[in-house]
């Protein structure tokens, strides 16, 4: 019967890489979600620019005016304030990407070990069972003669 002796260090490599993946995975759904606040700010944005322009039409006072021009600047503010936590994010997402790939080899690296051993095993077990029937046949010719 096969046994792999350094089994346990490839069950250990594979918890830390569905961990890693685990991480990776949080990461770019941050990303993920900032992407998307990003775009309902721009969308929010063309909204209200569309919003305004009927409001023009229809009413000569410069008040909502000036309260779209605040709404704007501010809505551009945390459009600013989104993009760099995105690219925070994206910094944070490669490092996570780099410690999977990292886990993954790792984790390959014993399973090819594994394999190499089995392998090695198959051998000697095939080598043992040729010795075996050789040993067989020839206890059969000798009996024979």
């Amino acid at each position: 019967m096969f046994r792999f002796k350094l089994q346990h260090v490839l069950d250990v490599r594979e918890r830390l890489e569905r961990l890693k993946q685990k991480e990776y995975s949080l990461a770019l759904m941050e990303a993920q979600r900032l992407e998307h606040e990003i775009a309902l700010r721009h969308q929010n944005m063309v909204r209200s620019g569309e919003h305004m322009d009927a409001l023009r039409r229809s009413t000569p006072s410069p008040y909502p005016l000036q309260l779209h021009n605040q709404y704007r600047k501010r809505l551009g503010g945390e459009i600013q304030v989104l993009q760099q936590q995105l690219r925070e994010q994206d910094q944070v997402l490669e490092a996570r990407r780099r410690e999977l790939v990292e886990s993954r080899r790792a984790r390959r690296t014993m399973e090819i070990l594994r394999e190499k051993a089995h392998t090695r095993y198959e051998e000697r077990q095939s080598r043992r069972e040729r010795a075996e029937m050789d040993e067989v046949a020839a206890n059969y010719h000798t009996s024979r003669s």
